[in-house]
């Protein structure tokens, strides 16, 4: 996969999850993605530090770090 195709995703991503707390099977509906690459995104951009897992009941839902400190929606 090219860079390029990589740092669009991963934009898209952080925007969603700039303004709302998001599952993998949200993000990969929402993106139009299988489940197991936004997986694979997901994981590196918590490895970068871009984002953070919350556990809400039996899920795990995704923000931007910088959008922690500020009111975020449930999608």
């Amino acid at each position: 996969m090219s860079s390029d195709v990589v740092n669009v995703t991963e934009r898209k991503m952080l925007s969603l999850l700039e303004n709302s707390l998001m599952s993998t099977s949200q993000l990969a509906k929402e993106l139009g993605m299988r489940r197991d690459i936004i997986v694979g995104y997901l994981e590196a951009l918590r490895d970068q530090g871009k984002i953070e897992k919350i556990r809400v009941g039996r899920s795990d839902v995704y923000i931007t770090r910088s959008s922690k400190q500020g009111a975020v929606q449930i999608a």
